[in-house]
């Protein structure tokens, strides 16, 4: 009889805490079994040069969120968010069983609703890298066909100084699509009328905002946000959403890049030690959703990079690159086939030409229920002559140095709960 009055006083506890807080834990799994391939050129005798397999984590995640009333039309509302490595490795890389399950931070935060909109502090997703995600047709934006891949990113390799050709192995990144330590505010939506603003400050961007991905010897020296403003404003109705999103971040860091030269069968290299003043993107899109189960959608993209001369081998600068990104998929039935097509330009401005690339990728997915699918893949990137894009943060140690194609296929699995 104790047992049963001290149960049921746990209970009654334990109802009164969740009748103030609705919290919901939520999550996504998904593990996709990929083969990669590189070729040593996109010219006529282009010919293997290596390839890989390897389970690949596609952005799995474990999330808490939850509101409560505060009366008088005011809400409290957090979420706390984070990578799940379902392949043992770090998030989205091959299986390494030494690491732990739960990866680095996603959007994280508290925040206030009124009728007034809503303001959240935390780490979260700028409004720009949240607009350019609405647009995507993969599933849940992740994989190696994401729309981020490329869009709102500039990468170049060493060949940026003084017209020297690069034959070495790292390339300097700056992107917009990013999460960092903000503070954001959401307008009420009004006739269709949607759009957020976010500002992160100098506090600790420097250390938590910077992730160097390093893939076999091509390491990629990311370009730090010291601080940054964010904004977006869109318009829904009749099927059609519309967004445009501007993101410029401040930065203050140098970088040194080495780059070799071949003459008369002498090999010299040399370093270029470059300043980055400021990272500039924005973009205007358009999606239509008016038909049951398409989803149609084109971004335009443009990104800007400042550098100031650092010695003698550098060149002051300011590098433009522009971008054009288009998906469509279709949902009948079980079946829903996903394509999308992205061509980010060579970079003008700086005299690294051809560094441009294009990246296409098919996705067929089966639901096998109304939260799991199954689906097959395959996706496509060609490098301009010096171009190094690559998948982005997935399973392959295959690095481009200036120029390869690569070629992923694969299938996987994906649960919602």
């Amino acid at each position: 009889m104790q047992k049963k009055l001290i149960a049921l006083a746990v209970a009654g506890l334990s109802t009164a805490a969740f009748a103030q807080t609705n919290v919901t834990i939520y999550g996504v799994a998904d593990v996709s079994a990929q083969g990669y391939n590189m070729t040593q050129s996109n010219g006529a005798n282009a010919k293997p040069a290596g390839g890989s397999f390897n389970m690949t984590n596609n952005s799995s995640l474990l999330g808490f969120k939850g509101t409560e009333d505060l009366g008088n039309g005011l809400k409290g509302l957090f979420q706390v968010e984070t990578n799940v490595n379902l392949t043992g490795g770090a998030a989205g890389v091959q299986a390494n069983t030494g690491n732990s399950a739960f990866g680095s931070l996603r959007d994280t935060y508290v925040g206030l609703n009124s009728k007034y909109g809503t303001v959240m502090a935390g780490y979260l997703s700028t409004p720009f890298r949240s607009a350019l995600n609405s647009f995507d047709v993969m599933p849940g934006a992740t994989g190696v066909g994401r729309i981020e891949n490329m869009m709102g990113t500039t990468r170049f390799g060493n060949a940026f100084s003084n017209g020297a050709p690069s034959t070495g192995t790292g390339y300097v990144q700056g992107a917009s699509s990013v999460r960092a330590t903000a503070l954001a505010y959401a307008i009420p939506t009004l006739y269709g009328i949607n759009g957020s603003i976010a500002y992160t400050g100098s506090n600790n961007n420097g250390g938590s905002n910077q992730v160097t991905i390093t893939e076999g010897s091509n390491t990629a020296t990311n370009l730090v946000p010291q601080s940054a403003l964010s904004m977006n404003l869109g318009w829904s109705g009749y099927g059609v959403d519309i967004k445009g999103a501007f993101q410029q971040a401040k930065i203050n860091n140098t970088t040194g890049v080495s780059y070799s030269t071949t003459a008369g069968g002498t090999t010299t290299t040399a370093a270029s030690n470059n300043s980055y003043q400021a990272y500039t993107s924005y973009l205007i899109g358009a999606a239509y959703t008016g038909v049951p189960g398409l989803k149609a959608a084109v971004v335009y993209n443009r990104n800007t990079l400042g550098l100031n001369a650092n010695g003698a081998d550098s060149v002051a600068a300011k590098g433009s690159n522009n971008q054009i990104w288009a998906g469509v998929s279709y949902r009948f039935g079980n079946n829903e086939p996903r394509l999308s097509y992205v061509n980010s330009s060579n970079t003008s401005g700086f005299d690294n030409s051809q560094d441009g690339g294009r990246q296409i990728t098919a996705n067929w997915g089966y639901y096998l229920s109304k939260r799991t699918q199954v689906y097959g893949l395959v996706s496509q990137v060609k490098n301009n002559a010096n171009g190094v894009w690559n998948f982005g943060g997935t399973g392959s140690n295959l690095a481009p140095t200036g120029g390869q194609s690569l070629l992923t296929y694969g299938a996987g699995m994906r649960t919602n709960f």
